[in-house]
């Protein structure tokens, strides 16, 4: 098993919980990047980051912290980035939702799109209805197309764009 991250724990009774993925952890020189909004009212809002960290797209995310007493409705994903090759399956992104000690991932397949290089392309682009409640630290996180144990395909690094579009109730 890889070593993990500082401060993550491996969970042996949930093999697939995402702090068992060191790709699923968010770095802790990126954490404190976080969107803490602080809205007044109602209304849209969006919410959006591009890859221009120095380590590759596989590290990409958004992430956003819901202040207390307030909810949050995620209305539509969006993310893009390119691979350094065509993945033999659609890429799953995540978005990835952490109260407490309690957190809940949702897969989502990026499908192959047109793209401005020669790089395969791929794009998330969903509507969903998510409310997450204040407290919640809410995370769109895309990372690489594990192939097998040594093998995988990995994001192209400055490729990537991920927006979460919602409103406030």
């Amino acid at each position: 098993m890889a070593a993990l991250p500082a401060g993550a724990q491996h969970h042996p009774r949930y093999p697939n919980a995402p702090v068992n993925d060191p790709q699923l952890l968010l770095p802790t020189d990126q954490a404190p990047s976080c969107f803490n909004p602080r809205p007044s009212g109602g209304g849209y809002d969006q919410f959006e980051t591009f890859d221009v960290y120095a380590q590759p797209a596989s590290k990409g995310y958004l992430c956003i912290v819901v202040p207390e007493g307030r909810t949050f409705v995620v209305d539509t994903l969006f993310a893009e980035a390119d691979y350094d090759s065509e993945t033999p399956a659609p890429p799953e992104w995540y978005l990835d939702t952490t109260v407490g000690h309690y957190e809940q991932l949702t897969g989502f397949a990026a499908l192959r799109a047109g793209g401005l290089t020669s790089r395969p392309h791929y794009l998330l682009s969903q509507t969903v209805h998510i409310p997450v409640t204040g407290g919640t630290t809410v995370t769109l996180i895309m990372h690489n197309f594990v192939q097998g144990q040594n093998q995988q395909i990995v994001e192209t690094p400055g490729t990537a764009s991920l927006s979460l579009i919602g409103h406030w109730e």
